[in-house]
C-alpha cells in the first residue's frame, strides 16, 4: 500500500511539472502586407522556419509552422516562441533564426515572400509587398 502511494505521488508530481512547461515568447515579428503601397487587411500570412532552404521553403504552404491574418492596418503579428521557433532560452542564450513569411493565392501559389533573421529578444517589423 505504501509503495503504491509513492508511485501515485511520483506520477502526480511528474504530471504537474510537465504542465508547468510554458511556451515562452522569445521575439515578435510584425509583417506589414501592402499592395500598390497600400496596406491590405484580411490576408493570411504564413510563417516558415528556414532550415537552410531560404525562400524556397515558402513555396509550399504545408511547410508553414504558423499563420496570422492581417489587421485593418495590414499587419500580421507573430509571437515567436520557444521551443517551437527558438531553442529554450535557458539553454541557448541569444539565438538567431531565419524566418520566411509568405502569402498565397487561392491555388496555393506563393504571391509574395520575405526572409528575415530574428534574434531572441527582437521586435522586428518586415514589409511584404504583393505584386
Amino acid at each position: 500500500m505504501k509503495k503504491s502511494i509513492h508511485v501515485l505521488l511520483a506520477t502526480t508530481v511528474a504530471i504537474l511539472l510537465s504542465a508547468c512547461v510554458n511556451f515562452k515568447t522569445e521575439a515578435t515579428a510584425d509583417v506589414e502586407v501592402t499592395q500598390g503601397g497600400k496596406p491590405v487587411s484580411g490576408v493570411t500570412v504564413y510563417k516558415f522556419v528556414d532550415k537552410g532552404l531560404g525562400l524556397g521553403i515558402a513555396n509550399y504552404k504545408n511547410n508553414a509552422t504558423g499563420s496570422a491574418v492581417t489587421n485593418g492596418g495590414g499587419v500580421a503579428h507573430f509571437d515567436l516562441k520557444s521551443p517551437d521557433d527558438f531553442s529554450p532560452s535557458s539553454i541557448a542564450g541569444k539565438e538567431e533564426v531565419s524566418f520566411c513569411f509568405a502569402t498565397f493565392d487561392k491555388a496555393d501559389d506563393c504571391l509574395a515572400s520575405v526572409q528575415v533573421n530574428i534574434k531572441t529578444g527582437d521586435k522586428k517589423t518586415v514589409k511584404l509587398e504583393i505584386q
